[in-house]
């Protein structure tokens, strides 16, 4: 069982290695591409979005997997999904939304924040996005009704 537990941890870290590994890999895809065409390639973007938001799932993994394991009903924590999950959802579209050719969607949700966005950058969307990953995984759980 304690070597078990090591080995679980050691396949869990390098998982988690690899996945960064991978976030950085289409990092330098989106770089390289900018810098050829000077234009956002928005395929990137979301290959980017996905590996992020794939890092928060994973860091959440073990909580699905020991709730998985207990008896009762699956519940929604909808708190958790509404105050946290949708401004992470929110400030994980910035780039899609100011990058985008959605007019409407820029007017509508960007430029009533447009000096926000961009007095700090962008620079803050993978961490939303990791977040956004997490929630989404643990805010589900069982109830056993006592």
């Amino acid at each position: 069982m304690h070597r078990r537990t090591w080995l679980k941890y050691f396949a869990y870290i390098v998982s988690l290695v690899l996945l960064i590994f991978l976030k950085e890999y289409v990092n330098g895809l989106i770089k390289g591409n900018f810098a050829q065409t000077f234009r956002v390639n928005l395929y990137y973007l979301a290959a980017a979005a996905l590996v992020n938001i794939g890092i928060g799932i994973f860091l959440g993994l073990e909580h699905l997997i020991s709730e998985i394991k207990k008896t009762g009903t699956w519940k929604v924590n909808v708190p958790k999904i509404i105050l946290m999950g949708l401004p992470s959802l929110y400030f994980s579209m910035v780039n899609f939304i100011i990058y985008g050719n959605i007019e409407f969607l820029r007017k509508a949700l960007v430029e009533p924040f447009w000096d926000f966005f961009f007095k700090f950058g962008t620079n803050y969307a993978p961490v939303f996005q990791i977040i956004l990953g997490f929630v989404i995984i643990t805010g589900f759980y069982k109830h056993n009704g006592s």
